[in-house]
């Protein structure tokens, strides 16, 4: 079920911005005169062809990527009558536009994208925690470990949820920063306060490395009743029968009252085969569950694969929303997008002076794996997938590398310098080398892809 919702994700969030990008060279194309007569979704076989005016629209078997086919006297014959809407005959201009079209239309999606879940209204978990490791950057700094905080901004940046503390932590760690400050308030009470966490425990080249935990953050689990929510699949809990809205009574013949004494004593038994005495619709089971085990910093820890089930009024004490109007949507959209540019464009320049590995590059599989998850957690995850996605479209098609948009832009700027298009012999060699690059990165996100499924 699984593959299904990864490839089912996969072919919809490609087909969506490889639409939105050959139309943004298409639409352009048009209002310029200039004759199109291929619209084309995916390489190779065509499934599925109509012809519509003197465009033919089509869908083909490969899905990765596709192409928008003008009339052009270099590809082969022209009829007099189209020679003046042909591509090679219009000013460099109007050939820079069109090229540069699809990756703008792809940021421009993503700030929709972005502005679109904004005016949806921003939910999250607050960043509140307590139980502080020992050894940990954040115990240095609050050694009393008395009560549960809440992050309220890192490096001056507010937060509503977990997520964008994680993302304040990349983009700290993407910018070689040592460390952080952190602004914190009590959870219950008044007390404010200050902290700087050093990053040098972090390893931006360490994808599975858990950040939050590392520092220190222990999310603060509120005072529930031990009772299923979800289970995830293949998951401890699911393999021992575990179902939703089960109530968890004891673990080894210990009683629990609560599900952060349930956390306890799982992260207590990492791998170990435990009894577990459930209540299910008034009746009682028990059910032997071998614990999964994964790190918490430098501890190994167990744990179950399920979540609390917890009471509306609980919820709403530990979730946070945030609406917007469609003006400040837009602005909140067009300053995250821009947020995500910048990291972005930052962390290729890392990459290309060796100071991030280029094994953090994400293959098809990768971006399949998390097209299926983003699928299956509703309309705004996969909105904001999307969104990333169009992003990174948009700006790896601007990098300067022959048979991408960019390389196009390059010869095009430097027909604008000298008066002259670049020499056809010159174009055609850059062409192979262009082509070659792209392959080699295919390849390297493959294999990319491949040691992160190999190594779990």
């Amino acid at each position: 079920m699984t593959i299904i919702w990864s490839l089912l994700g996969f072919l919809i969030a490609l087909g969506v911005l490889v639409t939105i990008h050959e139309w943004g060279h298409f639409i352009t194309a048009r209002l310029f005169n200039i004759k199109v007569t291929h619209f084309s979704i995916g390489f190779g076989k065509v499934l599925f062809a109509q012809q519509r005016g003197e465009t033919r629209y089509q869908l083909a078997l490969i899905p990765l990527g596709g192409y928008v086919r003008f009339v052009d006297e270099r590809e082969g014959e022209v009829a007099a009558e189209d020679l003046p809407r042909a591509f090679n005959r219009q000013s460099v201009y109007k050939r820079f536009a069109v090229v540069a079209a699809g990756p703008v239309i792809n940021l421009l999606f993503a700030w929709l994208a972005f502005s679109l879940i904004y005016f949806s209204g921003i939910t999250g978990v607050k960043p509140v925690f307590e139980n502080i490791p020992a050894n940990t950057a954040l115990a240095t700094q609050l050694p009393n470990n008395d009560q549960a905080w809440q992050v309220v901004s890192v490096n001056d940046r507010p937060v509503l949820g977990w997520q964008e503390v994680h993302q304040s932590i990349l983009r700290a760690l993407i910018n070689q920063q040592s460390s952080i400050a952190v602004s914190l308030k009590a959870f219950s009470g008044s007390q404010q306060k200050i902290i700087e966490l050093g990053l040098q425990d972090l390893d931006i080249n360490q994808p599975k490395q858990r950040w939050l935990s590392v520092l220190g953050f222990q999310s603060k689990l509120p005072n529930s009743e031990p009772k299923i929510d979800q289970v995830s699949s293949q998951s401890p809990a699911e393999i021992a029968g575990i179902k939703p809205l089960d109530k968890v009574l004891e673990v080894n013949n210990q009683a629990v009252a609560t599900w952060s004494e349930l956390v306890a004593l799982i992260q207590a038994h990492p791998g170990q085969s435990l009894p577990f005495l459930i209540e299910r619709q008034n009746g009682i089971l028990l059910k032997t569950v071998k614990l999964g085990e994964k790190q918490l910093g430098e501890r190994t820890i167990g744990y179950l694969g399920a979540t609390a089930w917890i009471d509306e009024q609980t919820q709403k004490a530990y979730q946070t929303t945030q609406s917007y109007s469609v003006w400040q949507s837009m602005m909140k959209g067009g300053e995250h997008t821009w947020k995500m540019l910048d990291m972005t464009a930052e962390m290729i320049q890392q990459m290309v002076l060796g100071k991030v590995s280029a094994q953090n590059i994400s293959g098809p599989v990768s971006i399949a794996e998390y097209s299926g998850k983003a699928l299956q957690n509703g309309s705004i995850a996969f909105l904001s997938l999307l969104g990333l996605l169009s992003l990174s479209i948009g700006i790896l098609n601007l990098l300067p590398i022959p048979v991408l948009d960019g390389g196009y832009l390059f010869f095009y700027v430097i027909e604008m310098i000298k008066g002259s298009p670049v020499s056809e012999a010159v174009e055609a060699v850059a062409q192979k080398f262009g082509l070659a690059m792209i392959l080699a990165l295919t390849f390297f996100a493959l294999f990319n892809d491949v040691v992160r499924i190999s190594n779990g």
